[in-house]
């Protein structure tokens, strides 16, 4: 296996197609075509499926792609390392976030790094914890900054908490369920979160079991948080939020924090990385100043 077949692999799969893959990598149609050929036969498999409408993976090609990822993605890191050395300070960042983290940590963590790297590309994707894992695993992130509450990262990722908020159930200032004051009181509201997980269904059905309840009937996903927004905002609806967030300028306004459920769990933010991954020099720096924020400015937050 060579760089460039695995290279025209990923391109494939990410493109949806041999010509689209081609023009992304910036080569000709037929030079693709030889690099995946040239694969399969030193492989023996086939790794693609050809059709009318285009090309698929085979399963046998959906399991290598996993590979190739990792394997063209380090060298990808690797090159930049090796330029960093010679006193380049280019290079690529992916990094991923939960929207707590963008609120908190990393803003300040991004104009420290960036007075020191300004010729970095940097990626900042946002992702739920759990799909944040699932991109860590695959190479596809360099490392994230995430807000969860308390559920350990699976596989070869390691955690490293970086500061602990409160929580609260919130609504919008001017409605009826502001004037709250016992879970009972919130059993039939409309209740809203992003979770693309069961998580959050199994947290109310906790919290209003630990007061002798039954959950509430009505419970909404919503994973676009600017649609998230507008529904609280426009609705009598319940969500589960950090205090820190609800207690900023243009928020406090708008939403107000119910003096229920005091035993709610803390959001604890967090730097996942790749146990077995090598961060390049300039992911380093940028976790360096990550963690001298998280120590100096949010440590002591409550």
């Amino acid at each position: 296996m060579k760089q460039h077949q695995l290279l025209a692999l990923v391109a494939v799969a990410d493109h949806g197609g041999i010509n689209a893959a081609a023009r992304a990598l910036h080569l000709t149609q037929p030079a693709i075509t030889k690099a995946i050929k040239d694969l399969e036969t030193g492989l023996g498999i086939r790794l693609l499926s050809r059709h009318t409408r285009g090309v698929n993976l085979t399963p046998e090609g959906e399991t290598l792609l996993k590979r190739a990822r990792l394997i063209v993605r380090e060298m990808q890191r690797a090159q930049e390392d090796v330029g960093a050395m010679k006193g380049e300070r280019g290079g690529r960042l992916s990094i991923g976030v939960t929207p707590l983290a963008g609120l908190t940590i990393l803003p300040r963590a991004f104009s420290l790094f960036r007075a020191a790297w300004p010729e970095v590309e940097l990626n900042f994707i946002e992702y739920t914890s759990d799909q944040l894992y699932d991109k860590l695993q695959q190479g596809a992130l360099d490392f994230a900054v995430a807000a969860t509450t308390g559920q350990e990262p699976a596989g070869s990722l390691a955690s490293e908490p970086l500061c602990s908020l409160r929580t609260s159930l919130a609504v919008h200032r001017d409605s009826p369920l502001a004037r709250c004051t016992q879970l009972r009181e919130l059993h039939d509201a409309e209740w809203i979160h992003t979770d693309i997980t069961d998580r959050f269904p199994a947290f109310l059905a906790a919290l209003f079991g630990q007061h002798g309840l039954k959950p509430p009937r009505r419970v909404t996903r919503c994973t676009s948080q600017a649609l998230f927004h507008s529904l609280a905002m426009q609705n009598d609806v319940v969500f589960f939020w950090s205090l820190f967030a609800i207690g900023m300028p243009l928020l406090r306004e708008r939403f107000t924090p119910l003096p229920v459920a005091q035993d709610l769990p803390r959001l604890n933010m967090s730097l996942l990385v790749r146990e077995d991954g090598l961060l390049t020099r300039a992911a380093e720096d940028f976790v360096r100043c990550i963690r001298d924020v998280a120590q100096e400015e949010w440590a002591a937050v409550d």
